[in-house]
């Protein structure tokens, strides 16, 4: 009997007659069937789940319906917040920013940092930032670093504020330090309809130079104080602009400053009248009278001569002596004067008696002891040139004017008196006060410039 084949269809209709090996072999294939059909369906059914969540996911909603996440306005390429790096804003924080909903209107609704204000008596990081920025455009020069808010600095943001359009109350306030640390902000400039103490400063050093009159000095940048500015300028060869800007400050608080016409031709008369009355008061030496000699005396004085000549046969050696030169006691009296204004209130611009910037303390204190000086700032007492310069502070003497710079600039902002022993004696501006101090620490020595001698 030829042997059937075991097919499915064979063992379903057979399976009476089947052995129980054959019967046990037909179930076993049919679970492993059952098995992998099961299988095929779950794998069928989880890759159909993920296509269909995949579609989900990248469904996009119209534009229209998607809020608008603004902090500035930004190029085409804006980059994923935590990929924003620290932009240099001095009051950012190390933290990623959180993007905050506005109008999608940038115009209409501009957006602006977050300042906290800052006002006197502070004290702290963000003020030593704030004074390094007014003293980068010119509103502020500092001694010696300070995190203090004090009159100084609250004077700076004064004037910041006055020449930007502000409310002048000294509170460096958001709306101040937005301007402040922007590209919008100005450097100090005196300009037309401007008022305040530093305004009187600048129409006394111009009446003192002859472009102003002394009645004139009422504090107020008015029309004549910018034809006086304008005549300065053409006279010192810079652009008449009628603007009191760094060029025109520095030339005028310089010994280069040139007077004007007026006062050159009235020192001039003025020259002529003290030659002419010191040549007529000066009298003219009356000759004396020779007596007659006598043969007597005649030969009584040869005799004598003659002995004497022949006593001295060895002339003696000449020794050359070097002069001692000569202690100028005007040192003395500067030294005094300063000394008696310690305590002294420091105000930025004053020249004495009672209160003084650094460069004020040392005019008042030279013209105390008659020196004949004009009204210069730091800058312009450290570059006359007729007074000895010395280049190391170890050669200092008494008497000497000290100039240093700061961290923020190379350029002479202050200047001190030297009184010996390694001290001087200055108008501080961080201190508030004219103070007494070593100036061999490390820290002026580090900026210290040069040392004029006006003592020649």
């Amino acid at each position: 009997m030829e042997k059937q084949k075991l097919t499915i269809p064979y063992m379903i209709r057979n399976w009476n007659s089947l052995t129980v090996a054959q019967k046990r072999a037909a179930l076993t294939v049919l679970f492993f069937a059952v098995a992998l059909l099961l299988i095929i369906i779950a794998l069928i059914v989880g890759i159909s789940s993920c296509s269909c969540t995949g579609k989900a996911q990248n469904v996009e909603e119209p534009v229209s319906e998607l809020p608008v996440l603004l902090r500035a306005p930004v190029p085409e390429a804006t980059p994923e917040p935590e990929d924003i790096q620290n932009t240099g804003d001095p009051d950012a924080s190390d933290e990623p920013y959180e993007p905050v909903d506005v109008s999608t209107d940038p115009v209409a609704n501009p957006v602006t940092y977050t300042y906290v204000a800052l006002k006197k008596r502070d004290k702290g990081e963000d003020v030593e930032e704030l004074q390094g920025r007014l003293m980068e455009l010119g509103y502020l020069e500092l001694d010696s670093p300070t995190d203090y808010y004090g009159n100084s600095t609250e004077y700076a943001v004064e004037l910041f504020q006055r020449q930007h359009g502000l409310k002048q109350d000294g509170v460096a306030g958001e709306q101040t330090q937005a301007l402040l640390y922007s590209s919008e902000a100005q450097h100090y400039m005196l300009l037309e309809g401007a008022e305040g103490r530093d305004v009187k400063v600048l129409q006394e050093q111009l009446a003192e130079l002859g472009y102003l009159n002394e009645s004139d000095v009422d504090s107020v940048y008015g029309e004549k104080t910018v034809e006086a500015v304008k005549a300065f300028q053409k006279r010192n060869g810079l652009s008449t602009d009628g603007k009191a800007g760094e060029k025109t400050l520095e030339k005028l608080y310089s010994d280069e400053a040139k007077v004007s016409k007026s006062m050159e031709a009235q020192l001039k008369e003025e020259a002529k009248a003290t030659s002419k009355s010191t040549s007529k008061t000066t009298p003219k030496p009356t000759p004396k009278k020779t007596a007659k000699a006598t043969s007597k005396t005649t030969s009584k004085a040869t005799s004598k001569t003659t002995s004497k000549a022949t006593a001295k046969t060895t002339p003696k050696p000449t020794q050359k002596v070097t002069p001692t030169p000569k202690y100028d006691t005007r040192i003395d009296t500067c030294i005094k004067v300063a000394k008696s204004k310690l305590g002294c209130e420091y105000v930025l611009g004053d020249k004495g008696p009672d209160s003084f910037d650094c460069s004020g303390f040392v005019y008042y204190c030279l013209k105390q002891a008659g020196v004949s000086v004009s009204r210069m700032d730091a800058n312009g007492f450290s570059k006359v040139s007729r007074w000895k310069n010395i280049s190391s502070i170890s050669d200092l003497q008494k008497g000497d004017l000290v100039f240093f710079c700061n961290e923020k600039s190379s350029r002479v902002s202050h200047v001190g008196i030297y009184i010996g022993g390694g001290e001087m004696i200055d108008a501080s501006s961080s201190e508030g006060k004219v103070v007494r101090r070593s100036v061999s620490t490390n820290y002026w020595k580090k900026y210290f410039v040069n040392a004029r001698r006006p003592w020649n």
